[in-house]
């Protein structure tokens, strides 16, 4: 392994694809592959940095100067083409969600555990500067402890909004909220400290639509906080906002507002979004895995903790098709 210009293959060329492949060249790293069943695809990114094209993983997989693989795939994927890299003895930062059943999150942490390589998950808002900004005045205290964590978000979930696959359930393992919910859950539990609990939740779909577009939940937070959370893909246009209510005052985060602080009904604290903060969090999150590798510590967002969030998300499913209100386990680590 050469960790001063570490080699990465990516597998899947899609548009997220793009992100990573930018972010591994800001880092002073290189893409030495480019894997994806669709030959232009693949051609096209490997060509753009310098790169060799595959549409068979195990080549790339089974190329000795790759240090670590990316994977970009469709969400079904996740953990198979992650096991096969893992036994490979490659790095991994694997595309979030980590997978799409409990059983998969299981085995990917089995095997995590045994192989003495990093597999880190892309949950990239862990990276994001006014993110990263809220979370250190949320720990600073900024606003009391927690009470209550409210989370809106709205996306375009129609039909050529995104790749087709996005609407298949099996390959998709779900709708926008594995998809976009899952960020928001993932806020959630890192604003507040605490992992979901206990979730009632109800999803619907536009007419016509095989998975769901439309989401809303009540979780319940260990330690005995709370939070609500919206997601939709009907009609609105984009929305990402989060308020964390806490005993002394309120913090919000808005795309385009940034980090605010309330205390007596007047603003406290603001800090802006920075310009191309996504382009830095990408960058910084491709460093961490190299850390991580490099060192043998932890990534930023680990499996146990990437686990936790599929497993909330899975609950608002299991909740929305009983009816009633379900308990969230999501203990993985071996």
């Amino acid at each position: 392994m050469h960790f001063d210009s570490f080699a990465f293959g990516i597998i899947g060329a899609g548009t997220i694809a793009n992100l990573h492949a930018e972010a591994i060249r800001a880092a002073g790293h290189r893409v030495a592959r480019v894997c994806d069943v669709r030959p232009q695809a693949a051609e096209r990114l490997a060509a753009e940095y310098g790169a060799t094209a595959a549409t068979d993983h195990r080549a790339l997989l089974s190329d000795t100067t790759i240090d670590g693989v990316i994977i970009t795939a469709p969400h079904a994927l996740h953990a198979p083409l992650a096991l096969d890299a893992l036994a490979a003895g490659k790095h991994v930062l694997l595309e979030k969600p980590i997978a799409t059943t409990h059983a998969d999150a299981v085995m990917l942490a089995g095997a995590a555990a045994t192989a003495s390589v990093t597999l880190a998950v892309g949950h990239v808002l862990h990276f994001v500067p006014s993110h990263i900004a809220a979370h250190d005045l949320l720990r600073a205290g900024a606003i009391g402890d927690i009470r209550l964590v409210v989370e809106r978000r709205a996306s375009n979930y129609a039909e050529g909004s995104r790749p087709e696959w996005f609407f298949d359930p099996v390959v998709a393992g779900g709708g926008i909220v594995l998809n976009v919910g899952t960020h928001a859950i993932d806020r959630i539990q890192w604003f507040a400290d605490a992992r979901i609990r206990r979730v009632s939740g109800a999803v619907s779909a536009r007419p016509g639509s095989e998975v769901e577009t439309d989401a809303a939940a009540l979780f319940e937070l260990e330690g005995g906080g709370h939070a609500s959370l919206t997601v939709t893909g009907t009609g609105l246009g984009f929305v990402e906002q989060i308020a964390v209510i806490g005993d002394r005052g309120a913090l919000t985060v808005d795309r385009e507002a940034g980090v605010q602080v309330f205390v007596g009904g007047e603003r406290t604290v603001h800090v802006p979004v920075q310009p191309d903060e996504m382009a830095a969090a990408f960058t910084a999150q491709i460093h961490d895995v190299v850390e991580a590798a490099r060192t043998g510590r932890e990534p930023r967002v680990g499996v146990d903790y990437a686990a936790g969030v599929l497993d909330a998300a899975l609950a608002v499913y299991s909740s929305s098709e009983i009816g009633a209100s379900v308990t969230v386990t999501s203990e993985v680590a071996a």
